[in-house]
């Protein structure tokens, strides 16, 4: 007979909750099968650690216990059919699967092996714990090497942002509200926030939180934001890095200047109309949208 226990054991180490679970596995005397949970998305806030880091927290308990990675599924059968194949193939008719009250195995097991459900051992949340440690930093070369390991093994990634071109014509001349950061001046836009529900929600949001004009002022069909095309943006932030921005261009018409009073956002310090002779005056990493923009509107 073989008893399994199955988690993420997404912890520092190992709770109270996760001792009685493997307790109480060694206590039936059978042997032991530790599957992780592991998923495709590397570093998130839900799964910060890698298949190998949790795989440590199991050292001083089991020494030559096989601790295999139990991928994510698409479906509840596929990942019992995966559990049931791994018992199996390590050559056992039978086994019985270890799981707390706290992660509901036994609403996700749909395989034909037993299921025992600990009670719960205390309030215990691997959530509430990484919260509590992503508070502080701690003064110690291994968190620091830990920090530096987990970048440079997660996957690069792409952050993606909206950028708004608001025009007018000034006797024939074709001009873009911009506004001014430091000694330069940006497209109105930004970072795609979690909540937005796609492009051009973003790209109203942003409009309104940096300059006050609302989605009403942009109704018609003359003046509302239209997506033109995506573009990688060569941000100083991310020079030499392996990670970059995208960003998704929008683009409207509208004449005057914002109203600073409505402003939620006071990221700018002031905002001008800015013309085809005046590139220099432009941020460079927003230079090649602007000039794209103007060469393809003469």
């Amino acid at each position: 007979m073989l008893s399994v226990i199955i988690g993420r054991f997404q912890t520092n180490k190992l709770h109270q909750g996760h001792l009685e679970l493997i307790r109480q596995a060694k206590g039936a005397g059978n042997d032991i099968l530790i599957l992780i949970g592991t998923t495709a998305a590397i570093g998130t806030d839900k799964n910060p650690l890698g298949f190998a880091a949790v795989k440590h927290l199991f050292d001083i308990h089991f020494s030559t216990t096989p601790i295999l990675p139990l991928e994510d599924m698409p479906s509840n059968k596929d990942w019992s059919d995966k559990i049931d194949g791994i018992i199996k193939d390590l050559g056992y008719n039978e086994a019985v699967i270890f799981g707390g009250r706290d992660n509901s195995i036994e609403d996700y097991y749909v395989g034909k092996h037993q299921i025992i459900i600990i009670d719960q051992q205390g309030a215990h949340s691997a959530t509430a714990i990484r919260k509590e440690i992503a508070k502080e930093p701690i003064n110690c070369p291994n968190f620091r090497a830990g920090i530096i390991h987990h970048v440079e093994n997660r996957y690069p990634i792409v952050y993606s942002t909206v950028d708004i071109i608001l025009w007018r014509y000034i006797l024939n001349n074709m001009q873009i509200l911009m506004g001014k950061k430091g000694d330069k001046y940006c497209l109105i836009g930004g970072f795609i926030d979690p909540n937005d529900e796609n492009l051009k929600q973003a790209a109203y949001r942003e409009l309104f939180e940096e300059t006050g004009i609302e989605r009403s002022e942009l109704a018609n069909i003359e003046r509302m934001l239209v997506y033109k095309y995506s573009i990688k943006v060569n941000d100083n932030r991310y020079t030499g890095t392996k990670d970059s921005i995208m960003t998704h261009v929008f683009e409207g018409c509208y004449d005057t200047l914002p109203d600073k009073t409505k402003i939620q956002d006071k990221e700018f310090t002031e905002f001008r109309f800015i013309g085809n002779n005046e590139i220099d005056l432009i941020q460079d990493c927003h230079k090649p949208i602007v000039i794209n923009f103007f060469n393809s509107n003469r």
